[in-house]
């Protein structure tokens, strides 16, 4: 029996206007937008690529230690056609320094104050498909109702909990065609740009998206099932699931950021500046000590240097000075290097406070906003996508390892930077004499140590199936909730 309501209620919901007017649209939005994004993807994968050729060609110009400062980019997500979430508004790369912790850097807009903030199949799946899903199921109960055709149902052997399994499913089949019409044109469409490859995670990663995108539209369909069994008209079923869409669309996602702020303000920047103004004060103060507890003094005399362009990243080297020169200018470096690492990590640490109370802030309004279907919906897919600022952050914390591989490399190499090829290609004998104009070989780093960064498809699930299990959560409550209405409801 109930294979049967389905059947029936399936073949009538392909023949409504509605369904044809949402699934065209549906087609046209993805025909229109899937090209849109591919081509911005190929225009930030052209410039990703231009950026690691122009970083290795410079790593082979350097000619001094000092001035290895390569640049880490981060490869622009593909997947970004489906959740654009915030991979235009963090920063995508990282330089490597001395006297700098990598940070994420960016100002990210708050992605919760519009459901129009960018284009991306996101935007389709929730808001023309919840809408159209809402539409399909707002008189299932109520409509039937008024044309009388419930009770006849119901007089004959169908139980209630049949009628309402049949139309669940059928709504269910026909939510998976629109779905899978709209995805399968996304992603072809997709595969036609040629710069364009998916890897055996991103599919992994569609598939996880496609199956998102099926629990969150039934659970959609769920709710306007449930207004339909409460109320007895279909009109009013109509209005109050509208009215609870947008409040899961807009409402909460606001409130849950504007009642994070309130409860869980994050430390002032003001306060993290004079922080990191008093350190700069300390590192100063620090360098006096250790150049006094050393026994060295700076040369008086002639401090005269000559600095030449092209050593690597846009930075000079000294080509020529006096030995007044040379001997301070290894005072500041053997002394003042490792004073400038250790207070770049204590200024990274003071950073990391205004960051970490940022992030609880948002983590806060992330579980908060969670009773919103909507909102539980852009967090899966903006973390299968890789655009979420966990992703951003998991990039930054592979990069601060390898920065202290870099230093550590240049330490070895320049004697604890107290050698004067940390900052010039001569010796100290040749800096005294070496002609002005004469050009210095690149030096060799083959064995340099190279970053390797790939995003860890256990980790981003880890971070999907707790949103996961609220969907599929909700999806149970909601047709609860309709089965115990239903089972009071007054077919008259």
């Amino acid at each position: 029996m109930i294979w049967k309501i389905a059947k029936k209620e399936f073949l009538l919901n392909l023949m409504t206007f509605k369904f044809a007017v949402g699934t065209i649209l549906c087609v046209v939005l993805m025909a229109v937008f899937v090209p849109i994004l591919g081509k911005a993807y190929q225009e930030r994968l052209k410039v990703y690529n231009e950026n690691v050729t122009y970083n290795e060609a410079e790593l082979h110009k350097v000619t001094v230690y000092k001035n290895i400062t390569p640049t880490i980019y981060r490869r622009p997500s593909v997947l970004a056609v489906f959740s654009e979430g915030l991979e235009k508004q963090l920063g995508n790369s990282a330089t490597i320094e001395y006297d700098k912790v990598p940070e994420i850097s960016g100002a990210a807009a708050n992605h919760y104050l519009s459901i129009f903030s960018v284009f991306d199949v996101l935007l389709i799946f929730k808001i023309v498909i919840s809408v159209l899903a809402l539409l399909l199921a707002y008189d299932a109960i109520s409509g039937e109702r008024e044309r009388g055709t419930l009770r006849l149902v119901l007089s004959n052997t169908a139980a209630r909990y049949q009628v309402l399994l049949g139309k669940l499913l059928a709504g269910l089949l026909v939510l998976v065609v629109v779905v899978t019409i709209a995805f399968i044109l996304g992603v072809v469409i997709l595969l036609c740009f040629p710069m364009v490859a998916l890897t055996g995670s991103d599919w992994i990663r569609i598939g996880f998206m496609f199956l998102a995108s099926l629990v969150f539209i039934v659970t959609m369909y769920n709710l306007g099932l449930l207004f339909s069994c409460l109320a007895r008209r279909s009109a009013l079923s109509l209005v109050l699931g509208l009215f609870i869409w947008i409040i899961f669309a807009v409402v909460v996602p606001n409130g849950s950021v504007y009642l994070a702020t309130q409860i869980q303000p994050f430390e002032p920047e003001e306060k993290i500046n004079k922080q990191v103004a008093s350190l700069r004060g300390e590192t100063q103060t620090e360098f006096e000590r250790e150049l006094k507890r050393s026994g060295k003094s700076y040369m008086s005399g002639y401090n005269e240097r000559s600095d030449v362009s092209g050593g690597g990243f846009d930075h000079g080297y000294v080509r020529s000075g006096t030995e007044a020169f040379i001997h301070n200018e290894l005072i500041d470096y053997s002394i003042g290097v490792p004073i400038q690492i250790r207070y770049a990590n204590k200024y990274s640490e003071v950073k990391d406070v205004y960051l970490r109370s940022l992030f609880e802030q948002t983590r806060l309004a992330n579980n908060l906003s969670r009773i919103s279907p909507i909102s539980l919906y852009e967090n899966i897919m903006s973390a299968l996508a890789g655009t979420d600022v966990a992703s951003f952050q998991h990039f930054i914390d592979a990069v601060k390892p390898y920065r202290n591989d870099i230093i550590e490399y240049i330490r070895s190499r320049t004697n604890n930077f107290s050698s004067t090829i940390f900052f010039t290609p001569c010796t100290e004998e040749e800096i005294k004499t070496r002609p002005r104009g004469d050009t210095a070989a690149p030096l060799e780093l083959s064995d340099l140590p190279r970053f390797a960064y790939r995003a860890d498809i256990v980790r981003t699930l880890r971070r999907v199936v707790p949103d996961l299990a609220f969907l599929i959560l909700g999806n149970i409550l909601f047709f609860a909730m309709a089965f115990a209405s239903f089972s009071g409801y007054d077919v008259r």
